[in-house]
């Protein structure tokens, strides 16, 4: 559906998973537009991105900034959830949880009141190699999400964090030799209804306010705000690697894996 103007300058389109989405946007002061937000995240979940390159369709060289997102998204092995950060994340989460409900990626599914809690599906049959990608992952869950708030009308709209390597395991059934930390996150992702974008060509910056309706329930009039903690520095070093020092100099045979000073690197 494309975008409908509204008379106080705002836009409103539908996504491909039915979602109606009020969107705000203007222009703000394009010099220090990302400055307050590194102060902002010492106390306040959010995130700052920065790109400087460019492909089309895929990659803009831009910076873009949030805080106090409604949604937090976190896995660890096969098991996901959903955290709701305000009374707006609240209504986010219900627009979740009926989309990924029956759906064949999901073993089970609890929902609370502020969370949801999701077992991704063990895979049933052996695939070929290209096929791995299809098997039921936490991706799988992802790209429901993704769906339910897709839309051609806005690039921006999305989720935005960090990945980890141990997700390589959702399609690689490897055995884990390393000791983990029982609380690891193997991916961090937010949903941001506020998103500052700075884009450098243009000189230009712009700050987009969203607002999401579904089935009478809507985030609008809601606050726009989240949880606060202080900022509190690692209580330990950790170690910086698996040998000690000297330790894989000594296991290697003398002679063997030596460059002379001649040798072209």
């Amino acid at each position: 559906m494309a975008s409908q103007e509204l008379r106080d300058g705002a836009e409103r389109y539908v996504t491909a998973g039915g979602v109606t989405v009020i969107r705000r946007r203007e222009a703000i002061e394009y010099a220090g537009a990302i400055e307050p937000f590194f102060d902002r995240l010492d106390t306040r979940r959010g995130a700052i991105l920065f790109s400087n390159y460019e492909y089309p369709g895929r990659y803009t060289r831009q910076d873009v900034a949030f805080v106090d997102p409604p949604l937090a998204i976190a896995s660890r092995g096969r098991s996901l959830w959903i955290e709701a950060l305000n009374e707006r994340g609240r209504v986010l989460a219900g627009f979740v949880a009926k989309a990924l409900d029956g759906c064949d990626e999901v073993a089970s599914m609890s929902v609370g009141e502020t969370r949801i809690d999701v077992a991704v599906a063990e895979p049933t049959v052996a695939v070929t190699e290209e096929e791995r990608s299809r098997i039921p992952t936490v991706f799988s869950v992802l790209r429901r999400i993704v769906s339910l708030f897709r839309s051609p009308e806005d690039g921006a709209i999305g989720l935005y964090g960090a990945f980890g390597y141990d997700l390589a395991f959702q399609f690689d059934p490897v055995a884990e030799v390393q000791s983990r930390d029982p609380e690891r996150r193997d991916l961090v992702l937010y949903l941001p209804d506020e998103l500052v974008e700075v884009d450098h060509y243009s000189a230009s910056a712009f700050v987009t306010r969203y607002d999401f309706g579904m089935d009478g329930a809507s985030t609008e009039a809601l606050e726009r705000n989240g949880p606060t903690a202080p900022f509190s520095p690692a209580d330990r070093i950790p170690p910086r690697g698996d040998h000690e020092a000297g330790e894989y100099s000594e296991a290697r045979p003398q002679g063997q894996g030596r460059v002379s000073p001649r040798q072209s690197l």
